[in-house]
């Protein structure tokens, strides 16, 4: 996104914005310490999202014996996450669909494909028995917020589209020619500055294009999930005037492993579950025509395979998928770092080797940094080990937050830390990692034992390799980007230094 783009989209006076009670939803999304009460304090605060939320939990989308009768009682029946999940859809969704401008963007068959994608992407996460459901129903649902962004801030620029804005290959070929970006990336960067957490904005941001998350990185799975949603809700929507199903199909099987007939079932899952989501929403997503069309997909589709095959492989399915899950829980405690949450060591150096192969392979660019805090032994001495915690996680948070969703920042060590840029020039690091050195410089640190705000900078060393650069193993290229880091930490700390001005 160019600085003019983000100027303009900052200073529109007219850009969707989250109402009151969403912020605070959001805030207790990213509060690991958030429970029932506190979700239950906020959502008190709008009583038509306790409604809704109360008439989901009751819904047959639930299969509930007996009636849930208060807010507590439902989010134990759905689950933390999945309340906070689900009351901000609700919220944005209700706030925004309030407020449509004469702008030029569909804003009828906008909300429906938002809404047929976030049906979806439950009915996928279900089939691929992922825990986050309701996380995904949110993502899809704000996948396409970005066109809300862009008709507000340049209006008139989807008016030439017409009806063709259900074609999103259209969409984006329009905004890219006349943006250099698209609406996938105005979402996901839209979504950052409102401090949404990573996993949505990383979904949003790679609606359109999943390649953006390395297959290798943990949304990966989460990310192609949301695109595969928008692919089926594009085909619903178009039905016999373009749909095709066998692209459809082919999506799922690449994207998510996802065989033919079990689409059909998450077509057919999909159609009972519309009428529902519709009463809940108070609004219509499909045409009676379009309903039946789904089913005569999922019938199709379902006939490839008998009823005894069927429960033979779900049998096999539900052991193999209980088995992953929890091979997935082990996994991710494995690669986090207990302090600050950054990726550790170990899953650093499986990164790398993965990300060092597919750039030898294909030929792009593989950029790291080496950073290192200044004077941290300082901090300790005079503050305790205690504050320095307390510098080491707030940096890790800094890291996180000036880096792109494709980067990854993990955690080398001590006050040592390593940013991984996939398929990145050395022109591109460098800028962020400059950007990176101005934000530590300008971050204040509260510590118990002094009243003022303590100050620590950042040195970072970047290496980039490339067909020119010789760096052709994952040793030489830390081993650049540590001697930069060197040349960095000589030349007065508090900088950013290339490899390639210290060879």
């Amino acid at each position: 996104m160019t600085p003019e783009l983000q100027a303009r989209l900052e200073n529109c006076k007219t850009l969707p914005s989250p109402p009151g009670v969403a912020t605070q939803i959001i805030t207790l999304a990213n509060d690991p310490e958030a429970d029932i009460q506190k979700i239950s304090k906020v959502m008190a605060l709008d009583p038509a999202i306790t409604a809704k939320v109360l008439r989901l939990a009751n819904s047959p989308l639930y299969a509930r014996r007996s009636k849930v009768a208060s807010l507590p009682q439902a989010v134990v029946v759905l689950g933390l996450n999945a309340t906070i999940s689900l009351a901000l859809s609700f919220s944005l969704l209700k706030s925004w669909r309030d407020d449509q401008a004469e702008d030029g963007l569909d804003y009828p068959l906008f909300w429906r494909r938002a809404l047929l994608g976030a049906t979806v992407g439950r009915a996928l996460a279900e089939a691929l028995r992922m825990k986050n459901a309701e996380e995904l129903f949110l993502t899809c649902l704000l996948q396409d917020i970005g066109m809300l962004a862009l008709a507000r801030a340049m209006p008139g620029l989807y008016a030439p589209l017409g009806k063709e804005q259900l074609r999103h290959a259209r969409v984006i070929d329009v905004e890219r020619a006349a943006l250099e970006t698209d609406h996938a990336a105005v979402g996901g960067w839209l979504l950052k500055t409102w401090n949404f957490p990573e996993t949505i904005e990383q979904g949003v941001a790679g609606s359109h294009d999943p390649a953006r998350v390395p297959a290798v990185h943990p949304n990966a799975a989460f990310v192609r999930c949301v695109h595969v949603a928008g692919a089926i809700a594009e085909h619903f929507l178009a039905g016999a005037d373009g749909g095709d199903l066998q692209t459809v199909a082919a999506a799922a099987e690449r994207h998510l492993r996802l065989g033919k007939a079990d689409l059909g079932a998450v077509m057919q899952k999909v159609a009972e579950a519309i009428p529902e989501i519709e009463q809940i929403f108070d609004a219509k997503i499909l045409a009676q025509t379009q309903a039946e069309s789904i089913l005569e997909d999922a019938r199709e589709a379902l006939m490839l395979r008998s009823l005894q095959s069927l429960q033979a492989v779900s049998q096999l399915q539900d052991h193999a998928d209980s088995l992953e899950a929890r091979t997935r829980e082990l996994e991710e405690s494995s690669r986090r770092d207990g302090l600050t949450g950054l990726f550790n060591r170990r899953y650093l150096d499986e990164f790398l080797a993965a990300a060092s192969r597919h750039a030898r392979q294909t030929g792009e660019p593989l950029s790291v940094a080496f950073a290192d805090l200044d004077g941290f032994k300082g901090v300790n001495d005079t503050y305790g080990h205690r504050a320095g915690d307390h510098v080491l996680i707030a940096t890790a948070r800094l890291l996180q937050g000036n880096v792109r969703s494709s980067d990854i920042v993990a955690r080398y060590g001590g006050e040592e830390f390593v940013v991984v840029f996939p398929n990145t020039d050395r022109q591109t690091a460098r800028a962020i990692c400059e950007r990176i050195v101005r934000a530590c410089a300008n971050a204040r640190h509260d510590v118990e034992t002094d009243p003022s705000a303590l100050t620590v900078t950042i040195s970072i060393g970047t290496a980039t390799a490339d067909p020119m650069s010789g760096l052709d193993t994952v040793e030489a290229l830390l081993a650049a980007a540590d001697k930069a880091l060197y040349a960095a930490k000589l030349g007065g700390r508090n900088r950013a230094v290339p490899f390639d001005l210290v060879a």
